[in-house]
């Protein structure tokens, strides 16, 4: 007898499922009693872990140390999310991630810096130059820093299931050549699963090779619950300053405010500069080079 293509929905095992087929192999009929307890136990479970009535309640945010930005998310990241910093080069991913984790030191969280591009004494150049002493919560074990990181998927896990970080930043992904293979990659997927496992926000950098004005979303932005993306762009004719801004492309559980922000790089790190809405003329610009619309606020970003 084979099996329906549709077997029972559990969460509690994938050995569950193993155990009903040898059952029905062996002796050529379905256990529907042993079927109908595990969707029992499953409804209970559910029932125990969570109020859909209540769910918008329960979510924790977590704050991106950047005022300006946790404004336009709802007060911050979704505890748990894996969100994709994304942009051309120099557009202040890094800075942006750096900020984020210290952040997390200050309030007594443990967090941890992967960098497949970048040698440990320039990371700690950077974190200096915004006066972050970096090399007191690596001394009081509040952070981890890996330059040049040449770790496996199960080194980077071991380091996570023993550190137990509640921030994490990987930057960046791209010098994974091929997206897609690394997206489907058991090692990849057995990480991100313990990282979801263990509600750990975490925030993945990756490289645009074109602007924010072309809305063309590759793999790696599959990866995240939300995507957020830095460029450099004119703000009007006269000027050819080119100037920071950030826009949501999108957070899963959040009304986004998808109007774009201007920001720059103060004595401490990122600062919110002026929101894009001081005139009707530049944030009709504004809008049209982002491909979002310049009126739309607080839209579902689902």
């Amino acid at each position: 007898m084979v099996r329906n293509k549709y077997p029972v929905h559990t969460t509690l095992s994938s050995d569950a499922i193993k155990v009903l087929d040898r059952y029905e192999k062996e002796l050529g009929a379905k256990n529907l009693v042993l079927e109908k307890a595990l969707l029992s136990l499953d409804k209970g479970r559910f029932r125990s872990k969570m109020d859909a009535g209540n769910l918008q309640c329960s979510i924790k945010r977590i704050s991106t140390g950047i005022v300006g930005l946790d404004d336009m998310l709802e007060g911050g990241i979704p505890e748990g999310f894996s969100v994709i910093v994304t942009g051309p080069p120099g557009t202040g991913k890094t800075t942006l991630c750096m900020q984020y984790l210290m952040e997390g030191v200050t309030k007594g969280e443990k967090c941890v810096l992967f960098s497949f591009e970048e040698r440990l004494p320039q990371l700690v150049q950077q974190f200096m130059r915004f006066g972050w002493d970096v090399a007191k919560y690596i001394d009081d074990g509040y952070l981890e820093v890996f330059g040049m990181s040449m770790l496996t998927f199960e080194e980077i896990t071991e380091i996570i299931e023993t550190y137990k970080p509640r921030r994490i930043v990987f930057d960046s992904l791209n010098v994974f050549s091929n997206p897609e293979q690394f997206r489907n990659s058991g090692g990849w997927r057995s990480l991100h699963r313990t990282i979801k496992n263990r509600n750990i926000t975490s925030f993945l950098i990756t490289e645009k090779k074109h602007g924010i004005e072309t809305k063309d979303f590759d793999e790696y932005d599959f990866l995240g619950d939300g995507i957020i993306f830095l460029d450099s762009i004119q703000l009007n004719d006269i000027d050819n300053t080119l100037t920071p801004v950030m826009a949501i492309q999108k957070m899963r559980a959040t009304k986004i405010d998808s109007t774009p922000q201007s920001f720059r790089f103060g004595e401490k790190g990122i600062e919110k500069y002026r929101s894009i809405q001081t005139s009707k003329v530049l944030q009709n610009k504004i809008g049209s080079q982002l491909n979002v619309s310049p009126y739309s606020r607080n839209e579902p970003g689902y």
